[in-house]
C-alpha cells in the first residue's frame, strides 16, 4: 500500500510474533471447529478474532506498513492455527497470502483495491476465465472452482485467458466479488476440509480495469529482480513453489494436533480385550506413536528446506528449475508422510476415535482430504524429482523447466 493510502486508510497490522498470536487463538478455533465444519466456512466469532489479531497482514511488505515476515513464518502460523481448526487455517492461509500479494502491488492497483484498508483477497488460479478488451479494461466471465476463503473475501485474484492480437494470453485478474456481476456458487460439499469454504466463484461479464490485470508472461525476470533496488524478500519468491507450500501448511498442523491428542490420551485409554492397563503399556502402540512423530518431524524438515530456498537462496541467486522440482518433491513427500502419520495415529487411538463426538476423527478426515490435493500428488511429485535428476522432461504444467540436472547425475 503506498504512503498516500496509509494516510487515508487504517494502517496495515504489525504483528511481531504471529506464531505466538496464532497459538493464543487455538482455544477459540477449537471451540468453533464443529460449527466451522457444519457451516462450511470460518464462523463469525473466529473471523472476528482473526481480524482483531492482525494476522491477515503478516506477509504484507514493510513498504506497505506491514511486518514483511518470512515465508516460513507464514507456514508456521497457518500450521499453528490448524491445530485448532484445519478448515479455518486453510482458508486463512489463502486469504492472508493473497492479501499480502495485493498489498505489495504499485499504487496504481492498490488505490483501486483498498477502499477501507480491511479488504481480504482469495484466489483461484486456474485459467478458466475468459476476457476481452474494452475501453479502460476488460470484460471477464468464467467459473473458478476451489475458491478457498471466498465467502470472506472482497476480491478474487483469478486466472484468465485474455483475447489479444497474438491470441490468448494468460493473466491473473482481480475480480470484485461485491459487484453484482460476481457470485459464489455454494457447492463445497466434501468429506473433509469442509470448513475451508472452497466454493465456486462465478463472473458474468464483469468489468475489470487495466490496472487490475497482472500479465503472467510480462513480470520482471528473476535475474532482473536480483538487481532492482528497494525490493523485499517476498518480491523475489518465485511463483511456482508458493502454491504447494501454502496448501501444505494446514496439514502440518492437523497432523501435529492428532499427535498431541493421541499421545495425551494414551495413559488413560484402555486397550479393550487386551491385558494392558492402558495404551501406554503397549510397546507396539508406543512405537506406532513414535513412528508417527518422526514422520511429522521429517515432513517439517522437508518443508523447512523448501522454504529456505525461497527465504534465503532466492534472495542471492536465481533458483533453477531443478531447485523448484526439489521443492515440489519436498511438498509431495511431506504430504505422504503426514497422511501416513495420521493413519498410524488413528490405529493407536482405536475405534472410539472415529465417533463423531471425537475431534480426532475430524482432524483425520481433514488431513486425508487435504493431503490429496492434486497439485501435491506425492507419487507424481517424486517422479518429477526423478525426472529432474535424470535430465528428463517435466511432468507438471506449472513447471515446464526442471533443468539443469545435478552434475553428479550426468558425469
Amino acid at each position: 500500500m503506498p504512503v498516500e493510502m496509509m494516510q487515508t486508510h487504517r494502517r496495515v497490522a504489525q504483528v511481531t510474533d504471529p506464531v505466538r498470536v496464532a497459538a493464543s487463538l487455538r482455544p477459540v478455533l477449537e471451540r468453533y471447529a464443529d460449527d466451522c465444519e457444519r457451516q462450511r466456512r470460518i464462523v463469525a466469532p473466529v473471523m472476528a478474532a482473526l481480524q482483531e489479531s492482525g494476522l491477515f497482514h503478516i506477509t504484507a511488505p514493510r513498504r506497505a506498513g506491514g511486518p514483511g515476515h518470512r515465508l516460513i513464518t507464514h507456514i508456521e502460523t497457518v500450521a499453528e492455527l490448524a491445530k485448532g481448526c484445519v478448515g479455518t487455517a486453510w482458508a486463512y492461509g489463502l486469504l492472508s497470502g493473497i492479501t499480502g500479494t495485493a498489498l505489495a502491488l504499485p499504487s496504481s492497483a492498490t488505490d483501486l483495491l483498498f477502499r477501507t484498508g480491511d479488504e481480504l483477497f482469495c484466489s483461484a488460479s486456474a485459467l478458466t476465465g475468459k476476457a476481452v478488451a474494452v475501453t479502460g479494461g476488460y470484460r471477464m466471465s468464467g467459473r473458478w472452482g476451489y475458491g478457498s476463503g471466498c465467502l470472506h473475501a472482497d476480491w478474487a485474484l483469478n486466472g484468465v485467458m485474455v483475447d489479444t492480437a497474438q491470441g490468448g494470453e494468460a493473466a491473473m485478474a482481480f475480480l470484485d466479488l461485491r459487484d453484482a456481476a460476481c457470485r459464489i456458487e455454494n457447492n463445497w460439499h466434501v468429506a473433509g476440509m469442509a470448513g475451508s469454504g472452497s466454493n465456486m466463484i462465478v463472473a458474468d461479464d464483469l468489468f475489470v480495469p487495466e490496472a487490475l490485470v497482472l500479465w503472467t508472461g510480462r513480470a520482471p525476470s528473476a535475474d532482473l529482480l536480483l538487481t532492482m533496488p528497494g525490493l523485499e524478500p517476498r518480491d523475489r519468491w518465485p511463483m511456482e513453489p508458493l502454491f504447494p507450500l501454502g496448501v501444505l501448511a494446514p496439514m502440518l498442523g492437523a497432523a501435529s494436533a492428532l499427535l498431541e491428542g493421541v499421545t495425551q490420551a494414551m495413559a488413560g485409554r484402555p486397550v479393550v480385550g487386551w491385558t494392558y492397563a492402558s495404551q501406554a503399556g503397549s510397546e507396539a502402540l508406543v512405537g506406532l506413536m513414535g513412528r508417527a512423530a518422526i514422520e511429522i518431524d521429517s515432513a517439517w524438515l522437508h518443508i523447512r528446506r523448501a522454504a529456505e530456498l525461497l527465504d534465503d537462496s532466492a534472495q542471492q541467486r536465481v533458483l533453477t528449475g531443478y531447485d523448484k522440482a526439489q521443492i515440489q518433491a519436498d511438498c509431495g513427500y511431506a504430504m505422504e508422510l503426514l497422511r501416513a502419520a495420521g493413519n498410524r495415529l488413528m490405529d493407536v487411538a482405536g475405534p472410539g476415535a472415529f465417533a463423531l463426538a471425537s475431534p480426532l476423527q475430524r482432524l483425520w478426515r481433514d488431513l486425508n482430504v487435504g493431503t490429496r490435493h492434486n497439485a501435491l500428488n506425492a507419487p507424481l511429485s517424486i517422479e518429477l524429482y526423478g525426472r529432474a535428476i535424470a535430465g528428463m522432461p517435466s511432468n507438471i504444467r506449472l513447471l515446464p523447466d526442471i533443468a539443469p540436472a545435478p552434475a553428479w547425475a550426468t558425469a
